[in-house]
């Protein structure tokens, strides 16, 4: 029951920050002013964004996309009608289900663990290595 409440709350973290940024961050530097805009451009330069792809160019936008579809691959073989080979799915599809399934997608989480270091390092709003949130990811995957 405590793997559910984890996982539970990784999927709401990754929820609200998720939506801080399509909600709010990405909202207010696509349609900020010149003068608004005018002391970002030091970390996004000269360039304004256009659109939400932009974003999504950069390497901590692509690293985030990944994890999560790699936790919810994670998440999805986890169910026990996929974990304990119950789905009703066609019989080529049926063997990719299953324990081994769930056992293996969960080993993609060193991806993730590699992926989260990377996104934190590329966080936009700081140049210096000492203030970015990477030292913090690598403080809770060593507890």
């Amino acid at each position: 029951m405590s793997m559910q409440v984890v996982a539970f709350g990784i999927a709401v973290g990754i929820g609200l920050h998720a939506i801080s940024h399509l909600a709010c961050d990405f909202p207010r530097l696509l349609h900020a002013k010149n003068v608004e805009f005018e002391p970002m451009k030091k970390f996004f330069g000269d360039e304004r964004p256009e659109n939400y792809g932009w974003f999504m160019k950069g390497t901590d936008g692509w690293t985030g996309v990944t994890m999560v579809v790699l936790m919810l691959v994670a998440y999805v073989l986890a169910q026990s009608w996929f974990r304990r080979n119950r789905a009703n799915l066609p019989k080529s599809l049926k063997r990719l289900t299953g324990f081994n399934a769930f056992w293996y997608s969960h080993h993609l989480f060193v991806i993730v663990y590699v992926l989260l270091i990377v996104h934190g390092y590329f966080v936009y709003l700081s140049k210096e290595w000492y203030h970015k949130t990477v030292r913090i990811h690598i403080f809770f995957l060593a507890s």
